[in-house]
């Protein structure tokens, strides 16, 4: 009996040590930067100086894990958490969005100068309030021009994660011409009409969630920017990553970002979505993918990212 409660403490100790080693192979804390941005702080378990990846989210009410209000894919909680136990620290945050009802700020209010006034001052709080070997912006989608504009400002590194390449007006405009051709056309007068009068007033109903009133203030900030332009004053290491199944930014942005800097990293990944998930099968797998939180990042994403970083 003796023998058999041994054996038996030896196997909850073992478990109990185990289970402590993993839940300390990173350390993850909420870190409040101002009184606009709120966010999580991924570390590695260890008193060294390491890197610090700052992770800007996708356009729309996409909060700090990568998801929507409608869909949870977990997509940059996973990969923080991946990213921690390699030894890369890393800070993914909500949008000021999430926070304007609290603050008493209107939606027609915001604009994408906003995100990168956000971005700026994330860099600069961890710049007094870390010691980090070097600090890299990472922005995904509308992410990513976000962070080319705030990267221009000491950082160490810049990461576009399927990022577009052209202004958004002339995605709008090319999507709507495969998609609902007509709607184009109304799109190209709306668009011009917000640049040159700064209002849009004569547009088809179908584009209303495009140009309603609320979002003209946003879309007008955001239509100003050409990232294939804006990217070519960076002069800092810069890494392209873009999977070859996303649904949302075609390889050939990638293209053209890579083509404005040569000089840049470029990686393609085979059977990647843009929510850094492996898809094989048909485009029924790549929506439901965005719903699925369990399933795996792609190891690929976080090998790129660590190789890029760790140069």
């Amino acid at each position: 009996m003796k023998i058999r409660f041994s054996i038996l403490l030896i196997a909850i100790t073992t478990f109990c040590l185990a289970q402590e080693k993993e839940e300390k192979e990173y350390n993850s804390a909420i870190v409040r930067v101002n009184r606009f941005i709120e966010g999580t702080l991924a570390t590695p378990y260890s008193d060294d100086s390491v890197p610090l990846v700052i992770f800007i989210m996708d356009a729309g009410a996409i909060n700090r894990e990568g998801n929507d209000r409608m869909s949870k894919n977990d997509a940059f909680k996973l990969l923080a958490i991946d990213l921690a136990k390699k030894g890369i620290a890393t800070y993914r945050y909500d949008k000021r969005l999430f926070k304007i009802d609290a603050l008493g700020i209107r939606e027609h209010e915001v604009s994408l100068d906003h995100f990168i006034q956000d971005a700026r001052s994330i860099v600069e709080y961890f710049r007094k309030n870390g010691n980090y070997t070097k600090i890299i912006l990472a922005g995904h989608g509308q992410g990513s021009l976000v962070g080319i504009i705030a990267a221009k400002d000491n950082v160490d590194g810049f990461i576009s994660i399927a990022g577009n390449a052209q202004s958004v007006d002339q995605i709008v405009i090319q999507q709507l011409e495969k998609q609902a051709p007509g709607l184009d056309k109304s799109a190209a007068v709306a668009f011009a009409d917000l640049k040159e009068k700064g209002r849009a007033m004569n547009y088809d109903p179908a584009l209303e969630s495009i140009f309603s009133y609320k979002l003209q203030y946003f879309m007008k900030s955001w239509i100003k920017y050409t990232p294939s332009e804006e990217i070519k004053t960076l002069d800092i290491p810069i890494l392209i990553l873009q999977g070859d199944k996303d649904l949302q930014v075609e390889v050939s942005e990638a293209e053209k970002l890579k083509e404005a800097v040569p000089n840049a990293e470029y990686v393609i990944i085979e059977n990647m979505n843009h929510i850094l998930r492996e898809i094989k099968g048909s485009r029924l797998e790549n929506h439901k993918s965005y719903s699925e939180y369990w399933l795996k990042i792609m190891p690929e994403v976080t090998s790129t990212i660590i190789n890029f970083v760790k140069k």
